[in-house]
């Protein structure tokens, strides 16, 4: 196909002349397709460098989703741990605590640490994704921290409270002192002495002259000694549980003041000295300030409660003590 040709009217010669373009002309319109070509590809590959990274870049943000992947899994083994923690903290407040009768912790003390300023503020620098991964797992690895460091002085509170509980236990006169029939029990009896009813502060335990006489519990000899009444004696201190046990009509003692005394361990022999009718082992109970209790309301939890009721009705069944 031919090239389009175009004239224009020449006045001076009253004739159309073709229009042939000059060299300059032609330089002018290849200089404006240049620019437009050079315009449009670099939109283009603005475009283009949006969208594409380098290899470097690649590699940073597969590094940086590796990171994020790790964090994600770490957070949910926060939770797992933290499921644990609270389980242990209920344990503490609903077992522990009451078994020890120890306080409560109060949820206000469980809470301590948590408000005031924002702690994570500079988190926000990053992406929202990034920021709210890194907000998330330190508040529940600051929580985890609070949860701990409360539950370790729990458990140390109630470590020293189960220790002074086994002394406690330990020290209790729980057990007869000696092995015999409980022939006079607690409470008004008819003195076999004096003939008279009075307050028979303690239980009379029937034993052959020379008879054992063991601790019931562990504990610190008070006082040894004799008089008229309780014959030869010994007081010991079980200074935990607050309480005192008296040993009368002794043939022989075996310790000495201040001498510490483990349950079981003999302490005596059994006699008739003093106010006595017969060989046998007065025993009291006695708390703080010095007033007499039942010694048979100890030993219960040491016997099946069968065995319990028949010797509270052995106790009962004499209404005349042995001193």
């Amino acid at each position: 196909m031919s090239k389009n040709r175009y004239y224009y009217f020449d006045h001076a010669t009253c004739s159309f002349v073709e229009v042939r373009p000059t060299s300059s002309r032609r330089v002018l319109w290849i200089l404006v397709g240049l620019v437009l070509i050079i315009g449009v590809g670099g939109v283009i590959v603005w475009q283009i460098g949006g969208r594409l990274a380098t290899p470097r870049e690649l590699a940073l943000e597969a590094e940086n989703e590796a990171l994020r992947a790790q964090l994600r899994r770490m957070t949910q083994k926060l939770d797992q741990f933290a499921d644990r923690l609270n389980e242990l903290a209920a344990h503490d407040q609903s077992l522990y605590r009451t078994l020890l009768q120890a306080e409560p912790i109060s949820e206000d003390v469980r809470q301590v640490g948590i408000g005031g300023s924002d702690a994570y503020a500079a988190f926000d620098r990053f992406s929202k994704p990034t920021a709210t991964l890194l907000r998330e797992t330190s508040q529940k690895l600051d929580a985890l921290e609070r949860q701990l460091a409360l539950q370790n002085a729990s458990f140390r509170e109630l470590l020293t409270l189960a220790e002074r509980r086994e002394v406690w236990r330990r020290q209790m006169p729980a057990l007869l002192p000696a092995d015999g029939p409980v022939v006079s029990g607690f409470g008004m009896r008819l003195h076999p002495i004096l003939r008279v009813r009075k307050v028979h502060e303690g239980i009379d335990i029937l034993l052959p002259y020379g008879s054992p006489v063991y601790a019931p519990g562990d504990g610190v000899v008070r006082e040894t000694g004799r008089n008229s009444g309780y014959g030869n004696y010994i007081i010991v201190d079980h200074p935990t549980t607050g309480y005192q046990t008296l040993y009368g009509h002794l043939s022989k003692i075996l310790v000495r003041p201040g001498q510490k005394v483990q349950r079981g361990e003999q302490i005596a022999l059994s006699g008739n000295s003093g106010y006595s009718t017969g060989p046998h082992l007065h025993y009291e109970v006695r708390d703080r300030q010095g007033r007499p209790l039942n010694p048979l309301q100890f030993v219960a939890p040491s016997m099946t409660p069968h065995e319990y009721q028949r010797l509270l009705e052995a106790a009962e069944r004499s209404t005349i003590s042995l001193d």
